[in-house]
């Protein structure tokens, strides 16, 4: 999602530009999830299928943001609360652990980054994803010992598609942050 445009001196499309990247080569863990080190909050995550996964790209210098990473953090987290209060799910946030939790369970991680004000990273929705992947004998999803992991089919009994989550998460960036959103098109 990206509710701002990034202007660039030089013209690559985001497929040249992802298949520049050299990735670095995975740990494979016991239960087959690839495991890669990266520079971002957190201990261990787990992003696959059956999770929606939102890098909202924001010049938190422009209005109507605030150049405040603790701000964005709960807008964020805002907007995962008010996505899952549209299946009648009550997610809430917890006083020391960043994230949207259902009891205490997490549905949705985030981890936030910037660099001179431009946001990176974002959150992963669970909406169905294999709950084995955060098998704790494995990784403890987060660094967050004594929690567990949920999702919305888990909730509810039932998974909505990826296409109405993200309509709903379209419009609930558009509430909360107050800035107009629209669906884009596919990568590929």
């Amino acid at each position: 999602l990206s509710a701002d445009r990034l202007k660039s001196s030089t013209h690559v499309s985001l497929e040249e530009a992802v298949d520049m990247i050299d990735p670095p080569q995975p740990v494979i863990a016991p239960n087959g999830a690839p495991i890669y080190r990266i520079e971002r909050g957190g201990e261990v995550t787990y992003h696959g299928p059956g999770q929606l996964v939102v890098y909202p790209l924001l010049d938190l210098r422009r209005q109507p943001y605030k150049q405040d990473l603790h701000w964005y953090l709960r807008c964020v987290e805002e907007v995962v609360i008010r996505t899952l209060k549209e299946f009648d799910i009550e997610g809430v946030r917890d006083e020391i652990n960043t994230g949207v939790w259902v009891n205490k369970n997490k549905i949705a991680a985030v981890g936030l980054s910037s660099a001179r004000w431009i946001t990176t990273h974002g959150f992963a929705l669970n909406i169905d994803p294999d709950l084995d992947m955060f098998d704790t004998s494995i990784i403890i999803p987060c660094g967050i010992e004594g929690r567990g992991v949920t999702s919305i089919r888990n909730e509810i009994r039932e998974a909505p598609s990826n296409k109405e989550v993200s309509a709903i998460i379209l419009d609930k960036v558009s509430e909360v942050f107050g800035v107009p959103v629209e669906m884009g098109k596919s990568l590929k």
